[in-house]
């Protein structure tokens, strides 16, 4: 049996774990991965993995750095980064977030150790001059905050002969229904999506890709219950599992929202600090927090011999203080007092305080330690399950045997693989090209 001729070559730059290998080499588009790199030694680890052939090749690299610079730290000159990477139709880049991120400092392309690495993949995209660029990055990269950054890296790719829409393609796996690819996690992620221009021709173009993408798809229609393993299949179940402590406060705030007697909790932040008789605000409090301070205390005022009593049995003033903050975002599925059950729910456990909300769709995936709880489970997502949310196959993280930690970070920094697909058989169909879609007869390989 011959081996089947890739429809086209990619390069996955900033790789990861491999969300674009995953999306791009699937049957349906056809592609081949000819280059892989990434910094991170315990991500090409699980590439690896994934893909033994990529190591056997020689396509998985380390730093970008190590092609688009010289030894001194000068750029490399173009000739030579042609030379060191194969062809490719597709260039995919998931370049670092944290200068764009709400969570960093923000500073961009000011930032000279991460915010620049755009410019290397621009290196690269101008000695290969591959035919689509597919760049994923935060939402805030395309904010107030980078306007600047944003207008840059439109700029730069024009320059450099692509045609780009002024306005960025926002696009989240929660919006994407099952059949299209979707999946249960709200992930706003933006896309650069870039198609070169030989011709001359405009190099403005509107967004290529609807955020509602699959329009009659409802997302409260997504249950996260369908995503998860059975628990009588996981190793070591009681890795996952709530401890003792967390179990406490969980009872004690379930006991609080059965023990109001209002149907409505409120839709602002529990702050069990601000409660009293007459609000506390210090001068120089900023209005919104005066008015959450306020509401508090009317709150308290309203439910007072409850709250009292509620605190003393449950030892509530010993929980450590972000346990002593509670956001209910339950109403829409338990809208009467009867209906309230946190352990029906999805539960975080947050530096700003614990939250609930329906278990239909989570909230995205971080790479730091918030993972999401299932009331019913009593228990948090696996890295199986985190792998899910992504498009990523179960085999991955057991294969590749990284430790939860290194596991949960990795599908928090990673690329969500239904969403890549999307926006790329977008880009492909408006420039006549099939790779995506069921019809093989135009999935002829790319000039």
């Amino acid at each position: 049996m011959t081996e089947q001729t890739p429809a086209f070559r990619f390069i996955d730059l900033f790789a990861g774990i491999g969300g674009f290998h995953h999306a791009l080499s699937d049957p349906t588009f056809g592609g081949e991965c000819v280059l892989a790199s990434d910094i991170d030694d315990k991500c090409r680890d699980v590439y690896a993995a994934t893909w033994p052939e990529m190591k056997e090749l020689g396509r998985i690299r380390g730093n970008i750095r190590e092609i688009t610079r010289l030894p001194d730290g000068s750029d490399r000159p173009l000739n030579e980064i042609d030379e060191m990477v194969d062809d490719h139709q597709v260039l995919c880049a998931g370049f670092p977030c944290q200068p764009f991120s709400k969570s960093g400092a923000q500073l961009g392309v000011k930032d000279t150790t991460r915010g620049t690495l755009f410019f290397d993949i621009l290196q690269i995209v101008q000695a290969k001059q591959p035919r689509f660029l597919i760049l994923e990055n935060v939402r805030n990269i395309a904010g107030p905050q980078h306007k600047d950054t944003w207008r840059t890296i439109i700029a730069s790719l024009r320059e450099a002969g692509y045609r780009v829409a002024d306005d960025p393609v926002v696009m989240s796996p929660h919006l994407i229904s099952p059949a299209d690819g979707g999946s249960p996690q709200s992930r706003d992620r933006v896309f650069i999506l870039a198609t070169r221009v030989d011709d001359g021709g405009p190099k403005t173009e509107r967004p290529l890709v609807e955020r509602a993408y699959s329009a009659d798809w409802d997302p409260n229609n997504w249950r996260i219950e369908e995503y998860l393993q059975d628990d009588d299949t996981i190793e070591n179940i009681e890795r996952y599992q709530l401890r003792a402590d967390e179990t406490a406060w969980l009872t004690a705030w379930q006991a609080f929202v059965k023990g109001i007697e209002s149907d409505q909790l409120p839709g602002f932040p529990i702050w069990l600090d601000e409660m009293s008789v007459r609000p506390r605000i210090p001068a120089g409090t900023p209005p919104w927090k005066e008015n959450f301070i306020r509401k508090n205390c009317k709150f308290y005022a309203d439910n007072k011999a409850f709250i009292d009593t509620w605190r003393r049995v449950y030892r509530v003033n010993e929980f450590p203080a972000s346990r002593r903050k509670f956001e209910w975002q339950a109403r829409s599925v338990q809208p009467t007092r009867k209906d309230r059950d946190l352990w029906k729910l999805a539960i975080h456990l947050r530096p700003s305080g614990i939250r609930v909300k329906p278990a239909n769709y989570l909230p995205a995936l971080v790479a730091i330690t918030q993972t999401s709880i299932i009331g019913s489970r009593r228990r948090r997502i696996t890295p199986v399950e985190a792998g899910r949310l992504q498009g990523v196959p179960d085999h991955v993280f057991p294969t590749a045997g990284v430790d939860d930690s290194t596991a949960y970070k990795q599908a928090g920094n990673g690329v969500n693989v239904g969403v890549v697909q999307a926006v790329a058989r977008a880009l492909f169909a408006d420039n006549g090209v099939a790779w995506g879609t069921e019809e093989e007869s135009d999935r002829g390989e790319a000039a």
